[in-house]
């Protein structure tokens, strides 16, 4: 439980811990269906996440992670993130999420169908993602 008033954020993937147990004033994620903004005393939720960044806010400074995939649950004024996939700014190497950006949308000219697609535009959602955050947005 959080202090009155705060959220605690914490994001993991299968393999690590990449935020633990930050306190914090508001937190937004990419659900699924749209955005998601949450704020102490939050009603309980279990969300699927989409592709984008987990932005959270303290005294007025955000900072984020991308994330792909996973779920997002709110309880108790605790946000816990389980994603597939989270970078963080000083995991993420700008000029290769470019490149990746870019390696997107040449592969997007030779999909075969909808699954195909799908995939291609997910890794550049989550490319583009990785770059909002090296560039700290």
């Amino acid at each position: 439980m959080s202090a009155p008033g705060r959220l605690t954020l914490t994001v993991v993937t299968p393999e690590r811990s990449v935020v633990e147990r930050v306190a914090c004033d508001a937190v937004s994620l990419p659900g699924e269906l749209g955005e998601l903004g949450i704020l102490p005393g939050h009603t309980p939720l279990v969300s699927l996440l989409a592709v984008g960044r987990v932005v959270w806010t303290d005294a007025g400074r955000k900072t984020s992670v991308a994330v792909r995939g996973g779920f997002a649950e709110v309880a108790d004024d605790s946000v816990r993130v389980l994603a597939d996939l989270a970078a963080e700014k000083d995991a993420i190497d700008a000029a290769e999420a470019r490149e990746e950006v870019g390696a997107g949308d040449a592969r997007r000219l030779a999909v075969v169908g909808q699954e195909q697609l799908d995939a291609v535009n997910g890794d550049i959602a989550f490319a583009e993602a990785k770059l909002a955050v090296a560039q700290g947005g």
